[in-house]
């Protein structure tokens, strides 16, 4: 099959790529700017973006692969359009608690466990559509 034919094939996973790949980049430059701020406020320390970056990089590639799974395997669009939007804002509730206040919190609770909750949920989808 060549590339313009298969063109359009998973519309809905190569929107949730490219915007959790986007996020991935800013979190990224959290990292990168945390550990130039360590250097000059000893104090400081970067664990907190390290924590997250690390983090999403854990869940969000399991995460888009079960969309795009579910997408080839022909769920409907509204469905999978729910779960990558749940996905990216879990991912900001997720960054935005680990990032802005120490120890546990809610925006961080939402986004860690709905993340899981998400990720078990399609992996079910995806058992499901095997059979």
């Amino acid at each position: 099959m060549a590339i313009n034919e298969m063109s359009g094939l998973i519309p809905v996973t190569a929107l949730y790529v490219g915007l959790h790949a986007l996020l991935a980049v800013v979190l990224a430059n959290f990292v990168l700017y945390a550990r130039l701020r360590s250097g000059k406020i000893p104090a400081w320390q970067p664990d907190a973006a390290l924590r997250v970056q690390a983090n999403f990089i854990e869940n969000v590639p399991i995460a888009l692969l079960l969309l795009l799974v579910l997408e080839i395997q022909g769920a409907s669009q509204l469905l999978l359009h729910g779960f990558g939007l749940s996905l990216f804002v879990l991912r900001l509730f997720h960054a935005f608690g680990l990032g802005t206040y120490p120890g546990a919190n809610y925006p961080r609770l939402i986004g860690a466990q709905g993340t899981f909750v998400l990720i078990a949920v399609m992996a079910i989808g995806c058992l499901g559509s095997a059979f």
